[in-house]
């Protein structure tokens, strides 16, 4: 039987579209959103497609082809941070051939630098990893295919013993990591990551602590994150030594917004009225974890981009750890939990004092003044709005631009005489969605003495007399030591601050 013709089909248009790097002239993986002038969404058949919220986008491996309407489109490739977005206005005559060649420009170089970049929120397929990876220039992100929402899983992890898997010398992922998300009357959430075998969940919203899974972790090498520093149960784990990173940039940032709703998902109260603002959400986080520096804790900034749930990409938000040997995944965790790190969702950041870059400890023999050397700068494809160095959760330093800036700088001397911490953080002007970055600290230790104050334990010792009342009074409990186990996890650190104040 002859086929009928098709007379729409003569009308169709080919768009064959190249992505290269500009510098090497060679196709490489990226980002696409392709778009008519009715804004309805295009995407090539048989590419990875992410439909989420506002975020409507698809992965090439660096050239493909799609046969389309006559009409105007507008075509944008993005790689990361690391690269300039491009963008294409193409207008596709009817049943006519059209090329189009987007040259990326690289603006930095991470990795020449010795930093490498990770996303340690991450729900995308397991299937999907290699190329996302590649298309995005992460170089390493676990996946949180073990995932518990409430008192159910999500999702499971393959069947596998080959927890870790390499892309190439510079790209690798993991597969049997776990997120325990119980939200609203539940702890909150905390990342598994780094795990050579599956945990198993028995429990419901309220019971076990969190702990439990934890202490389940860093019993086979494995890390935990406090993918955002502001659940119910963080400052609990924190003084428990059960969490490695504090998540800075996380899942509520992202390319089309900042989500300022966190009542209801079960986070601390806001305890300024700036902390509901798109520019003062992320100061919300960093003043916890301030709190957390100036009681002694050494946490690590992270960050994650909840890919898979939120409406963002792979690796939106980032977290680069300086490595001086060459790349591999076990060396990258290695580097974050010493604190090598800094925290963004645009802006490059690097901070050095007296030479030394964070995670390093400055030791002086007494408490005579010692003056120290800053330097911070801050670089990005945007357009910066300020720098900030904060010491011991003060800032004490600001280099501000009244202008449009890709840089900026302080470099500064001061003197220091008490134990405590330096940190540099910076922003990009906010708009809809706000751009930071902030470093882990470089911690100064002055004689044989600690700095504690006092403000800063007692913030903590009533986020613990919060959480007891809130489950004393919580009628979910499947049995009366479920109930006693979750009071005696808050008691147990209300003690660890109640001591600090003691001392």
């Amino acid at each position: 039987m002859e086929a009928r013709h098709n007379p729409q089909l003569d009308v169709l248009s080919t768009l064959r579209v190249e992505v290269r790097d500009q510098d090497t002239e060679r196709l490489v993986p990226a980002r696409l959103y392709l778009a008519d002038e009715k804004g309805k969404r295009w995407a090539p058949p048989g590419m990875i497609t992410y439909d989420k919220g506002e975020e409507h986008h698809f992965i090439s491996p660096g050239s493909f082809t799609i046969r389309l309407p006559a009409g105007k489109y507008t075509l944008i490739a993005e790689r990361g941070p690391e690269y300039h977005s491009r963008s294409a206005s193409i207008d596709l005559p009817a049943g006519q051939d059209r090329k189009e060649t987007l040259a990326l420009k690289r603006w930095i170089r991470m990795n020449g630098l010795g930093f490498y970049s990770g996303d340690l929120h991450n729900h995308r397929n397991v299937q999907e990893m290699p190329a996302l990876l590649l298309a995005e220039d992460l170089n390493l992100a676990p996946t949180l295919a073990d995932w518990i929402w409430e008192d159910r899983p999500v999702s499971r992890p393959p069947q596998t013993s080959e927890a870790i898997r390499e892309v190439d010398a510079t790209h690798a992922y993991s597969v049997l990591d776990k997120e325990v998300e119980r939200l609203e009357s539940g702890p909150g959430a905390v990342a598994l990551l780094g795990l050579r075998s599956a945990i198993p969940f028995q429990g419901y919203r309220l019971y076990p602590p969190n702990s439990a899974y934890c202490e389940a972790a860093h019993a086979q090498g494995g890390y935990v994150d406090a993918e955002k520093i502001v659940w119910r149960d963080v400052a609990a784990l924190v003084a428990l030594n059960q969490i490695d990173f504090a998540g800075i940039v996380h899942n509520h940032f992202n390319r089309h917004g900042v989500e300022l709703e966190t009542d209801r998902w079960g986070m601390i109260p806001k305890f300024r009225p700036e902390f509901s603002t798109i520019a003062g959400m992320p100061l919300w986080s960093m003043e916890v974890y301030y709190h957390f520096l100036n009681c002694g804790f050494r946490l690590p900034v992270s960050a994650g981009s909840a890919s898979g749930v939120k409406a963002s990409p792979l690796g939106y938000n980032r977290v680069y750890v300086r490595m001086a040997d060459s790349f591999s995944y076990h060396k990258w965790f290695e580097g974050l939990k010493g604190g090598r790190s800094f925290a963004t969702n645009g802006p490059m950041l690097f901070l050095t004092v007296n030479g030394k870059e964070p995670g390093f400890m400055l030791r002086f023999p007494g408490r005579k003044p010692e003056k120290l050397r800053i330097r911070a700068e801050a670089v990005t494809a945007g357009s910066l709005d300020r720098l900030e160095i904060i010491y011991k959760g003060r800032v004490i330093k600001t280099v501000a631009s009244h202008r449009s800036s890709e840089r900026l700088v302080a470099d500064f001397e001061e003197s220091f005489n008490e134990t405590g911490w330096l940190a540099s953080r910076c922003f990009e002007r906010p708009d809809k969605t706000i751009r930071f970055a902030h470093t882990s600290p470089v911690y100064l230790q002055f004689g044989e003495g600690a700095s504690v104050f006092s403000e800063d334990v007692r913030f903590f010792l009533d986020w613990m007399d919060r959480e007891l009342a809130y489950y004393e009074k919580q009628p979910g409990f499947k049995a009366p030591q479920h109930q006693e186990e979750m009071l005696s996890f808050f008691r147990r650190a209300k003690a660890v601050y109640s001591k600090l104040i003691r001392d």
